[in-house]
């Protein structure tokens, strides 16, 4: 089977993590013919035989990309004699011939969280998810076959959309095993690391990640004696960033909140093993890499309670609603003065996310487009 994967919107680390996975575990003992097309900045390293990378210039601008996918794209398909489509950003070209396949990824939840929308002004931002939602969901409703990454996502999508064509599965994604702590060997705390103690919350700086209620509640928490530093690890959406800063500074907080900027990823899985406590203060996600890594380092997670994280922190964890920062300033000070509880999320943490491997995700997401393929090819 011929298969075509379309990744020129894999830009950010999450979406490039789930391809760069999903490729090195392509199978070798099924007739499969795999052609990836990506951006020339995106460097995929070594790849089994089976898979053929092609490369398009100047296509970074997402707009010139829509225009390309609208153009050239259906030529190439048919150049290549595909026969399956497969897209792990969600998106599908509008004219594809009726005899090609279609596979489609959910892993984008903000188009249609229009709370987090909101906070956005009117703007290309604004339009980009606006469209989004729209292009998302018609893909979903037409494709042969939808592969979700939580429960969440699932039901949040079949209760929008009621007329969808395929089938799906849940495919949660897997963890690196880097992050998973070694008890006997622990990782050198990070040179960038401040001395002391200190609460981590490594995610991409932007409204819907909360970190102006969390520095919120971090200034509470200072207030009632509380001690320690607030490291912010991420790139920035900068003007959200621009008003952390600002924030930081009316607090007077810029001696305990840091914006460390993003980080080598390879420096991450030291990072949460030598933090206090590890957070995550997500307002809305659809499976929460950062989530699953930080629990696997044995530190314990102080972790938002909306969307789907109460599915894979379980027990593991400690919850707080993020839109309250009083609630974030109680049960951090709760965690810290409770070293034995602190002990057990870190042990319950590793076992939580155990069976998450890239390895059974890749597994399955293969297992299923090859199903797709055998059970409904079209000639």
């Amino acid at each position: 089977m011929r298969i075509f994967i379309n990744a020129l919107s894999a830009r950010l680390g999450g979406g490039q993590t789930y391809l760069l996975n999903l490729l090195k575990h392509v199978p070798q003992d099924i007739d499969l013919k795999v052609y990836v097309l990506v951006q020339p900045s995106f460097n995929l390293g070594d790849l089994p035989s089976n898979v053929t990378i092609l490369n398009e210039e100047k296509l970074e601008n997402p707009w010139k990309r829509v225009i390309w996918e609208e153009t050239r794209l259906i030529e190439c398909l048919k150049e290549l004699k595909i026969q399956l489509f497969f897209s792990p950003g969600g998106l599908l070209p509008k004219r594809l011939p009726g005899n090609i396949l279609t596979v489609v990824t959910f892993q984008n939840m903000l188009p249609f969280d229009r709370l987090q929308r909101s906070k956005y002004p009117y703007g290309y931002r604004a339009l980009r998810d606006w469209l989004l939602e729209r292009g998302l969901s018609s893909a979903m409703r037409s494709a042969d076959f939808v592969i979700f990454i939580s429960q969440f996502a699932k039901r949040f999508v079949h209760g929008k959309l009621r007329d969808m064509h395929g089938e799906n599965a849940v495919v949660p994604h897997g963890i690196h095993p880097c992050f998973r702590v070694d008890k006997s060997a622990p990782l050198a705390r990070p040179s960038w690391a401040p001395i002391g103690n200190y609460f981590l919350y490594v995610s991409w700086i932007d409204h819907y990640k909360a970190q102006l209620e969390i520095v919120d509640g971090f200034r509470l928490y200072r207030e009632q004696g509380g001690q320690g530093q607030l490291l912010l690890v991420g790139a920035e959406y900068k003007p959200y960033g621009d008003l952390v800063r600002q924030q930081i500074k009316t607090f007077g907080l810029e001696a305990f909140v840091k914006l460390i900027g993003n980080v080598a990823h390879e420096e991450l899985p030291a990072a949460y093993q030598n933090a206090q406590i590890n957070i995550f203060a997500s307002f809305t996600e659809n499976c929460p890499n950062i989530l699953l890594e930080m629990m696997a380092s044995g530190r314990p997670a102080l972790v938002s309670n909306w969307g789907p994280m109460t599915e894979f922190g379980g027990e593991a964890v400690e919850y707080f609603d993020p839109s309250r920062p009083e609630d974030f300033a109680k049960n951090l000070r709760s965690l810290v003065d409770n070293s034995e509880r602190q002990c057990n999320l870190g042990d319950a943490g590793i076992k939580q996310v155990s069976n998450y491997t890239w390895e059974q995700a890749s597994f399955m997401t293969w297992s299923v487009i090859a199903n797709v393929g055998q059970s409904q090819y079209r000639e």
